[in-house]
């Protein structure tokens, strides 16, 4: 009963996470769409994110910094969203089924995708923030690892469904 309980909240948590990423990158969405027309607004551009040093450099490059931080948050959404659809279809009774094996799969190739991108998003920060000397706002990158560890979560479960299959066989 503890675990179901523990799971419940779990599962309210990752829902207020999944919101909260999801207004964060709207909210930088619709400030981005300000700041075209309106430059200071590219001074705080959300939570106090000043990227008026790459809008007065170039509005391409400014564009892409922007461009990478919605599609960072919009991911991480997307993965709290997949949580959220792991813990609704996690069944204590019967924990070794397909779906739950996919969602942990699409999770570690999600949290693979944010490494990826995160890196570029970091290279092309400090790219332009050495040659221009500006001040860098790098995302982290330590999603990797994580990755690789649910990858491998995945496939235990693969093969507790694998086991379960032969076992419903077997009676």
């Amino acid at each position: 009963m503890k675990t179901a309980n523990i799971l419940k909240g779990m599962h309210i948590l990752s829902w207020i996470v999944f919101i909260g990423l999801c207004i964060k990158t709207g909210a930088i969405l619709i400030s981005y769409f300000i700041s075209i027309g309106n430059p200071e607004a590219a001074k705080n551009l959300y939570a106090g994110l000043n990227l008026s040093e790459y809008y007065n450099l170039s509005f391409t490059q400014y564009t892409f910094i922007v461009s990478y931080k919605i599609a960072l948050f919009a991911t991480e959404a997307y993965i709290a969203l997949l949580v959220t659809k792991l813990l609704k279809a996690l069944n204590l009774e019967k924990p070794f089924n397909i779906e739950v094996q996919k969602l942990m799969q699409n999770i570690s190739y999600s949290i693979f995708n944010l490494w990826i991108l995160a890196m570029l998003h970091n290279t092309h920060i400090q790219y332009t923030g050495k040659k221009y000397d500006f001040s860098m706002d790098l995302f982290s990158s330590d999603f990797l690892f994580l990755a690789g560890v649910i990858f491998i979560f995945a496939q235990i479960v693969k093969r507790g469904i694998e086991i379960q299959s032969e076992n419903d066989l077997t009676i």
